[in-house]
């Protein structure tokens, strides 16, 4: 690849149904590098959904948005333009590369109008058919789902994945276009400049995260009502809102979780790092994750982190017994043992955190931005000489 094209500035354009405010990982992700990417002088632009009250254009920390039609469907914003959107914004932008982020009609439609265009195209794979099947009625189109997104991906240039260990999963999952593992980047030194927030006495474990059937929260509240009746100090902290809140709340009613909960509902960036800066033990029970951008972001405020078997980055976010503990997704004793064992051990806590933060340093932001570059220029170069080629043998 030449110097000149390394160092030449992009218009890249992104499309999400999430971004702001971030409902998921994935917005969060997407706010990440497209403000990294502005500050290293890109022209970056993101096609997204439109919520009542957000303007259609606007311009964010540099970003410029482009929000479409939009309908609320199982809870989620899911974008729904027109393809004549598309190409106007497209056309409007002028981008060098488009790169997805979430699976879609927005998605579908674009890598339509990118084809047409000849516009290279990749994918980072947010989006696994078992999350976004989560509903039992949703259960039986898995299939269908699974191909889409196989489908929608192959017509990328490549495929981006958060994990490792996803990375070895997408061949099986229908994907043939090349993969790519770079990791989530996370401003981890930002986090840092946090001021601890005031804590009450006692022990505090904590979740962050959408309260969602894929999080496994009620693995969760067993597991700590197993450990309240022998620690009465104990408290857990569920930071987050989704569409199970009612009914987890209506579980805490019971005497062993009354009073020992709390919902902190959706924390803005600072008060989330002051929780994480005053929890002693961060617990991800999901039975899906892509990464668990909140896992490494507890890592780095030193606290020891547990997760289940489930979560397919579980080995990548946690060596067992060093940094944190791995437990069985559908046994409450397994974890309330663990949660137990950190409970009555505050050195082995300040000792596990020790080595999570040093594990969350392969997240830093400015290696990955790095790579993420490298790869852009790479799909662009490679576009270029594809159709080269097409034009020569004609």
């Amino acid at each position: 690849m030449s110097t000149d094209l390394c160092a030449s500035r992009l218009s890249i354009c992104m499309t999400t149904d999430d971004l702001l405010p971030a409902m998921t990982g994935v917005g969060v992700h997407v706010q990440q590098i497209a403000r990294a990417l502005v500050a290293r002088g890109h022209r970056v632009s993101i096609l997204t959904s439109r919520r009542v009250g957000q303007a259609e254009s606007e311009t964010w920390d540099g970003v410029r948005l482009h929000r479409c039609w939009t309908m609320k469907i199982m809870g989620f914003y899911q974008a729904m333009p027109a393809s004549s959107t598309i190409r106007r914004l497209i056309d409007r932008e002028a981008p060098d590369v488009i790169h997805h982020h979430y699976f879609g009609l927005l998605m579908q439609r674009t890598i339509r109008v990118a084809i047409a265009r000849k516009l290279p195209q990749l994918a980072t794979y947010h989006f696994s058919d078992e999350v976004l099947t989560q509903p039992w009625f949703m259960r039986p189109v898995r299939g269908v789902i699974r191909r889409s997104i196989a489908a929608a991906c192959n017509q990328c240039s490549s495929v981006v994945t958060v994990s490792r260990s996803m990375a070895d999963c997408l061949p099986g999952k229908g994907i043939t276009s090349a993969i790519r593992y770079i990791p989530c980047p996370i401003p981890l030194e930002h986090l840092g400049e946090a001021a601890p927030g005031g804590r009450p006495p006692g022990l505090i474990v904590m979740f962050a995260g959408r309260l969602a059937p894929e999080k496994n929260i009620p693995l969760l509240l067993e597991a700590f009502s197993i450990l309240a009746r022998e620690r009465s100090e104990a408290r857990l902290w569920l930071a987050g809102d989704g569409s199970l809140r009612g009914e987890l709340e209506r579980r805490c009613d019971k005497p062993d979780l009354a009073g020992r909960v709390e919902f902190l509902g959706q924390l803005a960036p600072e008060a989330l790092a002051r929780a994480y800066e005053a929890c002693d033990i961060f617990v991800l029970p999901s039975v899906m994750e892509t990464l668990g951008l909140v896992a490494v972001e507890a890592m780095w405020f030193g606290k020891p982190l547990i997760v289940t078997d489930r979560i397919v980055c579980a080995r990548e976010l946690v060596e067992h017994g060093i940094n944190g503990y791995i437990v069985d997704a559908i046994k409450p004793d397994d974890l309330a043992d663990r949660l137990r064992r950190l409970a009555t051990d505050p050195g082995l806590r300040m000792q596990m955190g020790t080595a999570g933060k040093a594990r969350a340093s392969v997240y830093r932001e400015g290696p990955i931005i790095d790579e993420l570059e490298r790869l852009y220029h790479a799909t662009i170069e490679g576009s270029a000489g594809r159709q080269a080629s097409r034009h020569y043998a004609r």
